[in-house]
């Protein structure tokens, strides 16, 4: 049932093509990471989850996989699956907890520094161009929206946690 209130069947609309278009956003970032064909050092494709655990990995130097999977708000097998990916591109290793040996955690190898730093970047670049794009008052309005919108989305239970009755 659409909210008719403060344009709220428009909200709707444009939220939902806002969905639409930022699945393959995510994704597109990697093709902007990878330099000119002038110096022959491309990047790989990078899926959107490989990038956000790339990108998290830079902040968390060493990380257990459950913990990451928190942070990705995926399940542990798929992030069992993305961290043994990533280990065979060489761009994070796994290493023992030195406080508890039980614990595997994830780390960052230098080519995987390498390529979070221009994931980053090529990030920052577009979200730049973008920012640009709109007028002051748009950016004002786009700022207001999305921070309710986060603290909305923030106060909501995660799909997963309902399923198993986690609230």
């Amino acid at each position: 049932m659409a909210n008719e209130s403060s344009g709220g069947a428009e909200l709707e609309h444009l939220l939902a093509q806002l969905l639409r278009m930022l699945s393959p956003a995510l994704t597109a970032v990697s093709a902007d990471a990878r330099p000119g064909a002038a110096d022959g050092n491309g990047l790989p494709a990078v899926s959107a989850s490989e990038a956000r655990a790339l990108i998290e990995l830079v902040s968390a130097r060493g990380i257990a996989q459950g913990e990451l999977a928190a942070l990705l708000t995926l399940d542990k097998s798929t992030v069992s699956r993305l961290a043994a990916g990533l280990e065979r591109k060489g761009w994070i290793r796994r290493g023992r907890d030195t406080d508890n040996q039980r614990y595997v955690r994830l780390y960052l190898t230098p080519d995987g520094r390498e390529v979070a730093g221009r994931l980053w970047q090529a990030w920052q670049t577009r979200q730049a161009r973008i920012l640009a794009a709109l007028s002051a008052d748009e950016r004002a309005g786009l700022s207001a929206g999305l921070g309710g919108l986060v603290r909305v989305l923030a106060a909501e239970p995660l799909h997963d946690q309902q399923a198993e009755g986690v609230g």
